[in-house]
């Protein structure tokens, strides 16, 4: 959905949202996880923060239901690991992207994206696409 004279809504590789009018809790969080730059990452906790909606688990549950098309490397804990079963596979991903590692996953610290004030304008657009009349401030 975009406003006149705001660019529209765009992932990761450039393709422009479909202007939905509203998005599901799913639908947004794969959103913004599209918005994440090759070679860094979030946690679930602030995927939540940044939707101003949901928590950590809600978001991990939502990535678990995501499909091929979603960079779900990129969504991790918030202490640099995935599930030990993820963790070989993502390592893969991590490597190509040059992700900054560390011996049992991800150095949050150089890794996680600090999101630009044109990445928050779109982060904010997708988040105001949520069905939740009473989000939280921007915290990150």
């Amino acid at each position: 959905m975009t406003q006149p004279g705001q660019e529209p809504l765009r992932d990761q590789t450039g393709q422009a949202d479909g202007g939905t009018a509203g998005l599901d809790y799913d639908e947004a969080v794969f959103a913004l996880v599209a918005l994440i730059p090759s070679g860094k990452v979030l946690s679930y906790g602030d995927i939540a923060e940044l939707l101003g909606s949901g928590g950590p688990r809600q978001v991990g549950k939502t990535m678990g239901r995501g499909g091929a098309d979603v960079t779900w490397w990129r969504v991790i804990r918030s202490n640099g690991t995935l599930p030990a079963a993820l963790q070989p596979i993502a390592s893969v991903h991590w490597e190509r992207e040059s992700t900054p590692r560390t011996a049992s996953g991800v150095r949050m610290a150089k890794a996680r994206w600090q999101p630009s004030e044109a990445d928050h304008a779109r982060i904010d657009r997708v988040a105001e696409l949520l069905p939740i009349p009473k989000r939280h401030p921007r915290m990150i």
